[in-house]
């Protein structure tokens, strides 16, 4: 297997929540039925972070692209079905085949219009193209880490036709989980889990109330900061109400010392 492996670089996306690592290079596809080819990336985030999306980036070239198995594994080894034959046994081609076009170049998405099962046609090069839903859903990984080695893994199921991989990306929105409770920071925010009443995307359990210089110790300096802000916004706002005042002065004295 590692013989067909080929490494991936990281590169950060504009998101500040979603990281993409992928690779670019010409890999042939085994005509065989058999032997899979798996292409490796080394996801480098942080432990605690937990997955809130997938997306995953195809580049294929193939003549018979209803020859093509293709799943996504995670590093605690789950593995979801992104394309299983697309077209079969019925999709809309001549014969028990497949979808018989050239060519993939598509992001599988949850979210997606279309369903990458259902959108052969006779015509268009790439066969499958733009933003498609996958054969399985790619939410059994929601939730789960994020950080290790992903694998694109390739089948070609069926012999005459052959192709070769052009690129295979993966695109992955984290959220640490702070708390330890299994559930991204985000979601359980959002799910009314934990509270963030500073608004500022912590759960408030996990941050040390009053410590708005982030030394880690609630002391004099922090107590400088609210009382130069007293009466008007600002990080001495502890409570979120949008104003710092007595307030925000007793929950600094009631978290001082040592976070």
């Amino acid at each position: 297997m590692k013989a067909g492996m080929m490494a991936l670089a990281g590169c950060v996306s504009s998101a500040a929540s979603a990281a993409t690592w992928c690779g670019s290079g010409s890999a042939s596809i085994p005509d065989d039925g058999q032997t899979a080819r798996a292409w490796m990336a080394t996801v480098d985030l942080p432990a605690d972070h937990l997955i809130v999306s997938v997306a995953v980036h195809l580049d294929l070239s193939h003549t018979w692209v209803g020859d093509l198995q293709v799943s996504l594994v995670s590093p605690a080894g789950d593995v979801v079905s992104i394309l299983d034959r697309p077209g079969m046994p019925d999709g809309g081609w001549i014969g028990p085949w497949g979808c018989g076009g050239d060519d993939v170049q598509a992001i599988f998405r949850d979210d997606a219009d279309a369903a990458a099962e259902e959108t052969c046609t006779q015509f268009d090069v790439p066969v499958l193209s733009g933003s498609l839903r996958p054969h399985a859903s790619l939410a059994m990984l929601y939730g789960t880490q994020a950080a290790g080695d992903w694998s694109v893994v390739v089948r070609d199921l069926s012999p005459i036709d052959s192709g070769s991989m052009v690129a295979a990306c993966v695109t992955i929105e984290s959220s640490p989980d702070c708390n330890g409770n299994g559930v991204p920071d985000v979601d359980d925010i959002e799910g009314g889990g934990s509270n963030d009443d500073d608004g500022n995307g912590v759960p408030d359990e996990c941050q040390c109330p009053g410590d708005v210089d982030g030394s880690g110790t609630v002391g004099v300096d922090d107590l400088l900061v609210l009382i130069g802000q007293f009466g008007g916004p600002g990080s001495g706002d502890l409570d979120g109400d949008g104003l710092v005042d007595a307030d925000d002065l007793l929950l600094m004295l009631a978290a001082w010392g040592d976070c």
